[in-house]
Formats: C-alpha cells, sequence, structure tokens
C-alpha cells in the first residue's frame, strides 16, 4: 500500500492501463492458440490395456490425426479400478487440449451402476468433444460347449446352473453388465470371471479356461474362423454387416434386448470452447476419412463423429439409461 502511494497518479494510471492490457492479451490469447493447436505433442489416455476394443478405435484415430496436426499423438494405456484410473487422471490434467481421453460406456455410463465409490462424475468432471463409434457385440462359447446356436446355450445352462463361467473386461464393464442382464431376463445362471481387459479373456475363453465371453469382433471373429469358438448372438437389435448369419439375441432368446458400446474423446473439465471445436472438427474428419472408416468397419466399429452438442447431450441420458438397468438388474455397486 505505501508502494502504491509512492508511485504518481500518472504512473499509477499507467501501470492500470499495462495491467488491462495484459489481461486482455490473456483472454485473448487462448482462441489464437487454439487456431494453432497443437504445437506439442498429444497424449491420449485409453483407460484399457493395449490390443482392446477401445485400443483398436484410438489406434486408427492417432494414425490420422497425426497427419492432420502435424504432431505426434502418443496413445498411453492406463488400465485398471473398472476403467477409472486412466479417466481420473485426464479428469485431473491442464485443459489445455494436450491431455484427452478416449472412453465410452463403461467409463461414463454404467460405473455408475457398478461402482458404489466413483473418482469423478462423469458429467461434471470432464469435457465431452465427439463421440467416435458405436458397435454390437458378440456372444462366443468355447468350441468344446458343443453348441451351435444361442438357443442351445441357453438350454445347456438352464440345465446345469453356475457348472459354466463367462469372461469379462473387468467387474462393471460392459461384458459383465450385459451378461449380467441377459441372465436376469433369461433366467440363466452362470460364473462371472473378471479379467483386466478383452483380450485377456478372450485368451482364457480359446484357451478353455472359461466357456463364455461377450466380445468385440477383432478379438472373436479370427478364433471363430480357426475353429477354436463359436459365434452365437449379437448383443444390438441388428445383425453384423460382417457376420450376418448370427443372428441378434433379440431375434432369438430375449426378445427386446438391445446392447450397444459407445466411444467418444474427452478432454478435461473447462476446456476452451473453440479449442473444443477445433478439435472435434478434427476427430470428425479423421472419422470421415476412408481408409479410416473402411479400417473400423472392418473391426466391426461404426464410425460416428458426431457434433459437440450431440455428445455431450448423450452423457447424462446414459447414465440415467445404465443406473436403471442395473437397478432392475439386480445389480449392487461394489
Amino acid at each position: 500500500m505505501k508502494l502504491w502511494r509512492a508511485i504518481g497518479s500518472v504512473h499509477r494510471r499507467a501501470v492500470l492501463r499495462f495491467g488491462a492490457v495484459v489481461a486482455m492479451g490473456a483472454l485473448v490469447a487462448y482462441p489464437a492458440a487454439a487456431r494453432d493447436f497443437p504445437t506439442k505433442p498429444v497424449r491420449l489416455v485409453i483407460p484399457y490395456t493395449a490390443g482392446g476394443p477401445v485400443d483398436i478405435v484410438g489406434r486408427a484415430l492417432q494414425t490420422k490425426l497425426q497427419e492432420l496436426w502435424g504432431q505426434q499423438m502418443i496413445v498411453d494405456n492406463k488400465p485398471g479400478g473398472s476403467a477409472m484410473i486412466g479417466s481420473d487422471f485426464v479428469a485431473k490434467a491442464v485443459p489445455d487440449g494436450y491431455t484427452l481421453l478416449l472412453a465410452g460406456i463403461q467409463t461414463h455410463a454404467m460405473n455408475v451402476a457398478t461402482v458404489k465409490k466413483m473418482l469423478y462424475d462423469p458429467v461434471r468432471d470432464f469435457t465431452p468433444i465427439a463421440e467416435t463409434t458405436r458397435s454390437n457385440w458378440i456372444v462366443a462359447a468355447n468350441a468344446s460347449m458343443n453348441v451351435k446356436t444361442v438357443q442351445e446355450l441357453v438350454a445347456k445352462l438352464k440345465a446345469e446352473p453356475d457348472r459354466y463361467s463367462y469372461g469379462s473386461s473387468g467387474v462393471g464393464g460392459l461384458s459383465h453388465l450385459a451378461f449380467e442382464m441377459l441372465k436376469a431376463e433369461i433366467g440363466i445362471r452362470a460364473i462371472h470371471v473378471p479379467y483386466k481387459g478383452t483380450s485377456q479373456a478372450v485368451t482364457d475363453l480359446v484357451g478353455g479356461q472359461i466357456q463364455m465371453v461377450m466380445g468385440d469382433h477383432a478379438s472373436l471373429i479370427p478364433h471363430a474362423k480357426a475353429g477354436k469358438i463359436v459365434l452365437l448372438a449379437m448383443t444390438g437389435n441388428v445383425r453384423s454387416r460382417l457376420i450376418p448369419d448370427v443372428p441378434t439375441l433379440s431375434e432369438t432368446v430375449a426378445p427386446g434386448f438391445n446392447v450397444q458400446t459407445w466411444q467418444g474423446v474427452f478432454g478435461p473439465p473447462g476446456m476452451n470452447a473453440e479449442l473444443v471445436r477445433l478439435i472435434n472438427a478434427d476427430v470428425v474428419k479423421a472419422l470421415a476419412a476412408p481408409e479410416i472408416a473402411d479400417r473400423l468397419r472392418t473391426a466391426g466399429y461404426e464410425p460416428v463423429g458426431s457434433t459437440v452438442d450431440a455428445f455431450t447431450a448423450l452423457i447424462p441420458s446414459e447414465v440415467k439409461r445404465w443406473a436403471q438397468i442395473g437397478k432392475s438388474a439386480g445389480i449392487k455397486p461394489e
């Protein structure tokens, strides 16, 4: 205060004007920086193991975004904790666009129904940027089960409850919650064996350590072609263009059953709106590139490339939906 009084009125006005200029510069600098984004490598955190379903989409995006941006995109797999460890890492990152998250239905909807103590709020603690893909999963069984249809599988599970086991990508994951939904809906019983990722569950399915799994196209189709597993049904309400002979659960044993997985790019909370729009536009452009779209469809994913507003609206609606599904299926958060 004494120092401020010692400064003359002219000098005080000069200091105030300088401060105003600096403040104004700070306000406009961020959007200007957004137009130049990125000027250094971008980290894409994937809260799952390498080689899994989300990782497949992430690697495809990495290829095209690096080309569009002229900067390296580092894919950083941070699995664990029902995919919350990697997600929480991004929720606490600096909101400058250089740390992004590729996650989806588990981290931002299903965990609410299965995890008692969340590390983050899926709506409040992230900035939705763009929905990337949607896909249906496949119900598969080890060849030793000697079943050719999902009806035969259901009959065997009803005749011998709790004799057979199914694997999942982890507690609270889509493959876990969706199978529990199916169990509750059609009255079957099977033992749940959680893994740290889909790829590990599929490895044990092929090896016969578990008998069933709900998994993605890329993980299961090659083993089915080799005759080691049998593909029995799709979780969504439409058949897959890659395996059109495999029926849906809704048209066979569970009328109305429809579970479809979705993924998207998120940032930390508080991101600059112009920067969000810029990243959204580039993600949409990457997904629309023929080589990327074909790569994703071959793996069983349908590119989406939503607007920021559409993706933002999806999250709370999915949180509500899966909370209701978990309650109806009798699943208690752990």
